[in-house]
């Protein structure tokens, strides 16, 4: 095969993967499989009530000294993804709106913007979570590390380009 011919190929394959991803998205869309429902709180749910529980045990042993940032370390994930999504399906509004109209390139784009603004906000609020946990580790055990700031410059980061990420996927 020819150097054009492989790249030809390429980029057909690649149309036709999309076109099929497109149309199981549609699917999913129109059965209602891919909305938003009360399934996908459990996840955040269990993990905001593993932080927390976390967080009590780990003041147990720890001789009576306790740290803000490990005991509110519960509140990042609650705020910042649980209620959003209790919100948005109790008033049936949707923040995230992955409505597929089209399944042409625009479509997919925006479905490409969406899904890279959940990952970033849901890395950026784990990032800051640990962070909070280390820091409080940190002053339970007397000491400061070197660290910190990384956790928190990182998850703002997460947070403001996931934030961008929906802005654009709303825009297109």
């Amino acid at each position: 095969m020819e150097k054009n011919q492989v790249i030809y190929y390429h980029s057909a394959s690649h149309q036709n993967n999309a076109e099929e991803r497109m149309e199981k998205m549609e699917k999913l869309y129109e059965t209602k499989e891919g909305q938003l429902s009360w399934k996908s709180l459990l996840p955040i749910g269990l993990t905001t009530i593993f932080v927390f529980a976390f967080a009590q045990i780990y003041g147990l042993f720890s001789h009576g000294v306790y740290s803000a940032f490990m005991s509110y370390a519960f509140l990042l994930p609650l705020t910042l993804i649980f209620l959003p999504k209790f919100i948005n399906l109790c008033t049936g509004n949707r923040l995230w709106n992955l409505s597929l109209e089209n399944g042409d390139e625009a479509g997919e784009k925006k479905l490409f913007f969406t899904s890279l603004a959940f990952f970033l906000w849901k890395s950026g609020v784990a990032v800051l979570t640990v962070g909070s946990i280390y820091k409080g580790v940190l002053e339970i055990y007397g000491t400061s590390g070197t660290f910190e700031w990384i956790y928190l410059v990182v998850g703002i980061l997460a947070l403001v380009s996931g934030g961008i990420a929906a802005l654009l996927a709303k825009k297109e």
